[in-house]
Parts: structure tokens; sequence; C-alpha cells
């Protein structure tokens, strides 16, 4: 495989590797979110430290893709693809088990109350540059929308209490 043929391959599969790669982290840190508190090996715990750190940057990279992609490429889509901004607000809400790494965090609640406003914000603007008009996807969205802003309240929410 040559070089141009690897980055014509990203190009291609590069927002569905970082959707995949967005859900393996939420599905690690939901089950690290059991044990986090008991004795584990410290390779362990540093990988659930990059995981709470890297889930949210990874989502957001993969919501500017998803941007980017349709910018270039104006709603002449992939209709599901559509559906992946929602998706990747609920991602970018956290686990709810796991809404702090550190107590310490907990201080920091207003700036995720602000993150999570402009989070939501740059999701719905994705989604309404890169919506092709179809109707059942706009039901779709509109419920995955409702449960990501929720999950994205949740979390300053949890952290303030």
């Amino acid at each position: 495989m040559s070089f141009s043929g690897a980055v014509q391959w990203w190009d291609e599969w590069q927002l569905r590797v970082l959707v995949l790669g967005s859900l393996f982290i939420q599905y690690f840190l939901f089950f690290s979110s059991v044990v986090r508190r008991w004795v584990l090996p410290s390779w362990l715990r540093m990988f659930m430290w990059l995981a709470y750190l890297g889930g949210d940057a990874l989502a957001i990279y993969a919501l500017a893709t998803l941007f980017n992609r349709h910018k270039q490429l104006p709603a002449n889509g992939s209709g599901l693809e559509v559906l992946w901004t929602p998706v990747l607000l609920i991602h970018l809400g956290g686990q709810h088990a796991m809404t702090a790494y550190n107590i310490e965090d907990n201080e920091l609640w207003t700036r995720h109350a602000i993150t999570a406003v402009s989070q939501v914000t740059v999701a719905l603007y994705v989604f309404c540059t890169s919506w092709s008009g179809e109707k059942r996807l706009l039901q779709a969205a509109i419920l995955l929308f409702v449960v990501g802003i929720i999950r994205s309240i949740q979390k300053p929410w949890a952290l303030k209490n």
C-alpha cells in the first residue's frame, strides 16, 4: 500500500474510525467506572485517566471532521452520517458513573457548564449544516439530541452537587 493509498483510505474511513474510537472509549469508561475505586495496577489507572481525558477530545475531533466533511461535500450525502452528530454529543456527555476522575474536578463545574453549552451549540450547528432535509432522520435526530443535551447538562450538575 502506497502513502497516497493510505491517505485516500484515511479520508474515506476517518469519520468511522473516530466514531468507533469514541464509542470504544465510552465503553471502556463505563466498565472502568465500576472498578476505579479498587486497588488497580498503575498502568490500568493510567489508561483510565487517558480515556477520561481523551474521550472528549476524540469526540470533538470527530465532530469537527463531520463538519469539515459536509462543508466540502454539502448535503449530498451519506444519510445516516448526520445522526452521528447527536451520538457524538451523547459521548461528550460522558459516563454517569464517572463525572469526575479526581475530587478536585468537582470545583470546575462552571467550566464544564460553559463547555456543555458550547458543545451543544456546535453539535446543533453541525447538524443543521449537514442535514439533507429527510424527515425520518429529523425525528431520530431530535430524539438523540434530547438525550445528548440531557447528558451534557447532567455532568456539570453532578459536579456542582
